[in-house]
C-alpha cells in the first residue's frame, strides 16, 4: 500500500520558480519550468494526479500509463517521476509521464544507453550510426536523461485529447525545458510505436534522432478460445501445439488462475529471478520482484492475476497478468528450469492456458510486450515494431536544444 506522503496535495505549476533538481533522493523539493505556460502543471506524485481524467487519456491500451499502474512504477523504480499535465477549458488535454534515469537505474531495458547500445548490437535499423555519432561511453553521454512516455517497455506515448492546439508539441517542449533546466544529458522517448505517427512526426520534426528498438506483440483472444485459437494454425503446427499440451497434462502439471494470493509472492519472486538470471540480468535479485509484486497487487487488488503451474503441489511457473477492462497485460514470469525438465510449459502457461481463460473471462486481446519475437509470433501473435527517439546533449551543456529550437 502507498505510504503517507508529507507532500500531500502538491502540484507545481509552470510559473513558480524553485530552482529545484529532479534528482533530488527521498522527496523532491519543487520542480517549475523556466518559462510560464498557462494550464501547464508538473506534478509530483501520481497520487496528485486527475486521475479519472488521466485515465480516460490513456485509455484501454495502457495499462501502464493508467494511473494506478503509475503508482507501481513510482514506487518500485529507484527513480525520480513527474508529470507533465496540460488543461484546458475542456479539462485535461494532454499528459506526460517521465522518468529519470541514471547510471544506477537497475531497469537496463528503459534506459537510454543500454536500449541503443544492444539495439547496436543486433544490428537494427539506425542504432549503429547513432552510436558512431556519440562518445564511446554512451552512459556518460545519455546519462541522467530524461525518459518520456512512462517507464514501460513497448508504446510509450505523449497522451492527449487530440491535437488539433498543438498539446503534443507544447508537452514536447516543456519536457524538454524541464531537462535542459535540470542539466540532464538527454531526452528519450524509447519505444514509440510504429502506428504513433503523430508523435513519430513531432520528433523527428524537432531533431531527435531514431533507431529501431524493438517489436511489441499481443494476441487478439478469439471468442471460441482454445479451440478456436487453435483452428487458426497450420495442420503442422495443431499437432505440435496438442503434443506440447499432452506433454505437460501427461508430466503431472497443474495450471490454474486466480486473483495474485499474497502468500505465493516469495516462490514467483525466486522464479523471476531465475528466468532473468537465465538472460543475463544476474543484478536482479528476489527481493526486487517481491517489492514489485506486492505493489502491484496493493494498486490492482483482484486485477492482479496469477497463472500458476504447479507440479506435485509445488509451483513451478508463474505468470502475472494486469487486467485492465477487457484487456489483458502479461507483465512478468518465472520458472524453476529444473522442476521443469525441458516441458514447453512456457507456451502452455503464457499462451495456450491464458487464451483459454481470457476468453472465458470475457477478455479481448493479451498484450505480450516487447521480447521473444520469434516465439510469440509463432502462436499466432500480431506485431508492430517500435523505434526509440532520442536528443542527446549539445556541447557544453546538460539536455541540449534542437536545432529547430535554437534558430526560434
Amino acid at each position: 500500500m502507498q505510504t503517507p506522503d508529507a507532500d500531500v496535495g502538491t502540484t507545481e505549476r509552470a510559473d513558480t520558480s524553485t530552482g529545484s533538481t529532479l534528482l533530488a533522493k527521498g522527496q523532491p523539493a519543487p520542480v517549475d519550468l523556466p518559462a510560464p505556460l498557462p494550464g501547464l502543471d508538473v506534478v509530483r506524485r501520481a497520487v496528485h494526479l486527475p486521475r479519472a481524467s488521466w485515465d480516460r487519456l490513456a485509455g484501454p491500451d495502457h495499462a501502464y500509463l493508467a494511473a494506478r499502474w503509475l503508482d507501481v512504477a513510482e514506487d518500485t523504480s529507484g527513480a525520480p517521476m513527474r508529470y507533465l499535465t496540460l488543461t484546458d477549458a475542456e479539462g485535461l488535454a494532454g499528459a506526460l509521464a517521465t522518468a529519470v534515469a541514471d547510471a544506477t537505474a537497475p531497469w537496463l531495458a528503459g534506459r537510454p544507453d543500454t536500449v541503443l547500445r544492444q539495439s547496436a548490437e543486433e544490428g537494427r535499423q539506425g542504432a549503429q550510426e547513432l552510436v558512431a555519432d556519440l562518445p564511446g561511453d554512451l552512459a556518460g553521454a545519455l546519462l541522467p536523461g530524461l525518459v518520456c512516455g512512462g517507464r514501460h517497455l513497448g508504446r510509450t506515448t505523449l497522451l492527449r485529447r487530440d491535437d488539433e492546439d498543438g498539446t503534443a508539441e507544447r508537452l514536447l517542449g516543456a519536457a524538454e525545458r524541464l531537462a535542459d533546466q535540470e542539466g540532464l544529458r538527454s531526452v528519450a522517448f524509447l519505444h514509440v510505436d510504429e502506428h504513433d505517427t503523430v508523435l513519430r512526426t513531432l520528433l523527428a520534426r524537432r531533431g531527435y534522432r531514431s533507431f529501431h528498438s524493438e517489436n511489441y506483440h499481443w494476441l487478439p483472444v478469439p471468442q471460441g478460445g482454445f479451440a478456436e485459437y487453435l483452428a487458426g494454425f497450420s495442420a503442422h503446427r495443431r499437432r505440435r501445439i496438442g503434443a506440447e499440451r499432452r506433454a505437460v497434462r501427461d508430466a503431472g502439471v497443474r495450471i490454474t488462475s486466480a486473483p495474485l494470493d499474497p502468500a505465493e509472492i516469495p516462490r514467483f519472486a525466486e522464479l523471476e529471478a531465475a528466468l532473468l538470471g537465465k538472460y543475463g540480468m544476474n543484478a536482479w535479485t528476489p527481493a526486487r520482484s517481491v517489492t514489485v509484486l506486492e505493489r502491484a497487487l496493493g494498486a490492482c487488488g483482484p486485477d492482479a492475476l496469477a497463472a500458476t503451474a504447479r507440479l506435485d503441489g509445488e509451483i513451478i511457473g508463474f505468470a502475472l497478468i494486469v487486467v485492465h477492462g477487457d484487456r489483458w497485460f502479461a507483465h512478468r514470469a518465472g520458472f524453476d528450469y529444473a522442476a521443469q525438465r525441458g516441458l514447453p510449459l512456457y507456451f502452455d502457461l503464457l499462451f495456450y492456458h491464458l487464451v483459454e481463460t481470457a476468453a472465458r473471462a470475457g477478455a479481448t486481446v493479451i498484450h505480450y510486450g516487447t521480447g521473444s519475437g520469434a516465439a510469440k509470433a509463432s502462436r499466432g501473435c500480431l506485431g508492430s515494431g517500435q523505434y526509440a527517439y532520442l536528443r542527446p546533449s549539445a556541447p557544453g551543456r546538460g539536455a541540449g536544444t534542437p536545432r529547430a529550437d535554437r534558430q526560434r
